[in-house]
Order: C-alpha cells, then structure tokens, then sequence
C-alpha cells in the first residue's frame, strides 16, 4: 500500500509522462512571464483536490 507522499508522487510522474507525451505532438504557447509552478503540478493539485 502506497503512503500518501508515495501516491501524490505517483500521481505527479503520470500526469508528467502524460503531459510530455501531448506536449510533443501539440507544443504550448509560450507567452507572459514564466510561472512558478508546472502544468504538471497544477494538474496534479487538481486531481488530488
């Protein structure tokens, strides 16, 4: 059974592999000034909420 830090951490590598994986075939837009968190933190913040 996973701990709660081990799950968020597995939660985190699959959106991350996930969004690599789009991210090649359909590159984001880069405009405005850089963010402090990932697309792949955000995302795993929502999922986990």
């Amino acid at each position: 059974m996973f701990s709660m830090e081990e799950f968020i951490i597995a939660v985190y590598c699959c959106v991350d592999d996930f969004l690599r994986n789009i991210q090649k075939k359909y590159p984001p837009r880069r405009r405005g000034f850089a963010p402090s968190l990932t697309d792949a933190e955000v995302i795993t913040m929502e999922i986990l909420g």
